[in-house]
Parts: structure tokens; sequence; C-alpha cells
């Protein structure tokens, strides 16, 4: 196995235990054991432990940027006042395709390191400054589009949880139409279709 699959495969199996017992469960033995390699390979590929860790977050957080974007990319063909709908959709979509790198960022797991929590607060940013751009374009004379957004972006966040937690109940459909029907209450009646 090349080192660049054999590096993918190391943080295959540490995300695994991550997503199911927490960051704490990843010691260097369990992880080096899991993967089938002896630890000094392990800390030859990764430096230590955090050097794993680190690179876990950071492929994540590179995954979950990509499936954002990509949720995002096809808002150029959505109605003027759907763009908001068809992000959350294509974000609920990418949640579905990948719980796992979701689950890392909308529960972080206990012991996570300070480098999952900066990527945590820096995507978060980002989410919102794309969030407050699509309010003030669709609704110019929103009054306060900053907190507006980031009222929206914790809902948003607080519905992928629920998809996440509890599936059954936190269908796709009935999310997807509490949306809509809360858009209604974030924009006038204005920038509503008839």
């Amino acid at each position: 196995m090349s080192a660049v699959d054999r590096r993918e495969q190391i943080l295959d199996v540490t995300h695994r235990i991550v997503d199911e017992e927490g960051f704490h469960a990843a010691t260097p033995n369990r992880v080096a054991e899991a993967a089938g390699v002896t630890r000094p390979v392990l800390y030859q590929l990764f430096g230590d432990l955090a050097g794993v860790l680190v690179a876990l977050v950071d492929r994540e957080s590179e995954r979950a940027g990509i499936q954002f974007a990509k949720a995002t990319s096809q808002l150029t063909e959505a109605p003027e006042d759907d763009r908001l709908i068809s992000t959350f959709c294509g974000v609920l979509n990418a949640v579905d395709e990948h719980p796992s790198t979701w689950r890392l960022f909308l529960f972080p797991p206990q012991g996570a390191p300070p480098r999952l929590h900066q990527r945590l607060a820096e995507s978060e940013e980002l989410v919102v400054q794309f969030l407050q751009r699509e309010l003030e374009r669709t609704v110019p004379d929103l009054p306060d589009p900053e907190y507006t957004a980031r009222m929206v972006h914790a809902a948003g966040r607080e519905l992928l949880q629920r998809r996440l937690a509890d599936p059954t109940h936190a269908t796709t459909e009935r999310l997807i139409a509490l949306v809509r029907h809360v858009r209604t209450w974030v924009l006038p009646t204005s920038a509503l279709p008839n």
C-alpha cells in the first residue's frame, strides 16, 4: 500500500473510532491495531497521535466544505425565492450521504482537539457570511441581515442535528416543509412568490 493510501486507511479507521466512541478512544495502540499497522508506521506517517487527529479534522473539514460548495453551486438554477431552501436541501442531502463527516461537526465528539473547534468556528462563520449575502441580495431592505443570517444558521444547524439524531422522525420531507414554512417568517411577504 502506498504511503498516501496508508494515510487514508489510518484516517478512515480513526474516523470510525471517533465517530463511534469519541476522540478519547482513538489511542495510538487502538488506531494502529485497527489499521493493521505498527505504532512506528503511525508515527512515521503522522508524527504523533495529535498529527493523526489534526489530519482527520482537516480532511473532514475539506470534505464538508466540498459538499457545501456543491450544495450552493446549483443555486444559479434555483428560482430566486428558493435559493436558501435549495441550499438547505443540498446540505441535508450531504448529511444523508456522509453522516459521519457531518456528525463530527454537528456533534463534536468527546475529547475533540482544539483544531476541530477552530475549524468549526471558521466554517460556521463562512456559512453565516454566505447566508447574509443571500439575504441581502434577496431582501435588500431586511433589517439586520447579519443577525438574521445567524438565526437562520442556528435553526438550520438544529434541523440537521435532528436529522442525524432521529432520522425516523426528522424526515427530509418534514424538515424541508418546515424550512419552507419558516421562510415566510424570515422574509417579508413582498419577497415571497404569489
